[in-house]
């Protein structure tokens, strides 16, 4: 038995806290209740209660579009979207059962179809847009307007020799139209012409690639 510090009375050590230092139990206790009463009780309102709700940001075209100012990346990351549509597209004609296309419409793979793809076909399709914008631009068309008469009219020339083929490549050149309007809003017409082809090219990398791998495998 030992005697408790505070109050003097006896009481069993085993029977006290380790960390009562020759104070009884009733004694920590007291103690520990002081100190609980003494502590500021904090308010916390409802609305701090409410679960936070998470901001509805709605997706627009310009969450697609780089963040950086590099015509470089821009490029690229505008041809990745062409072929993937023009993909996407492409693949569900095939699922409709449409009539495959004619021997006429695709590339020989030789140093012809190669500077077509990658240097004639952009730069004249591209004049050919810029052209349709320009001029639907001047009528005071709304911006989507001058986007998708731009496309629909290039577009249209690719009708030969195989019609599906319009409708597979009208969303790349709606990407094209939007990234001309895009640049030429923030840099001159040269840079945004400059751009455009770039995109054009790039988008035709992979099918100017595709033709020459079969005509290797052919020859």
């Amino acid at each position: 038995m030992s005697f408790c510090k505070t109050c003097g009375k006896k009481y069993n050590r085993w029977t006290a806290p380790i960390s009562a230092q020759g104070v009884c139990a009733d004694c920590v206790e007291a103690e520990l209740n002081s100190e609980r009463e003494a502590q500021p009780e904090e308010h916390v309102s409802a609305g701090q209660m409410a679960p936070s709700k998470k901001r509805h940001v709605p997706i627009r075209a310009s969450s697609f579009i780089p963040r950086t100012r590099s015509k470089v990346v821009f490029a690229l990351v505008m041809s990745s979207y062409c072929v993937t549509l023009s993909a996407l597209i492409g693949a569900w004609a095939r699922t409709a059962n449409i009539k495959n296309p004619p021997p006429a419409f695709y590339l020989r793979g030789d140093a012809t179809d190669v500077i077509e793809s990658l240097l004639v076909a952009p730069l004249i399709e591209s004049l050919i847009l810029i052209g349709v914008f320009e001029l639907v631009r001047r009528a005071h068309a709304p911006a989507a307007v001058q986007v998708f008469a731009a496309a629909l009219f290039v577009s249209e020339t690719h009708v030969w020799p195989w019609w599906p083929h319009a409708v597979i490549v009208l969303p790349a050149f709606c990407i094209d139209a939007a990234a001309y309007a895009y640049w030429r809003r923030r840099a001159s017409w040269k840079i945004a012409f400059s751009v455009l082809v770039s995109i054009h090219a790039l988008s035709n990398v992979i099918p100017t690639l595709s033709a020459i791998g079969r005509a290797m495998r052919h020859a």
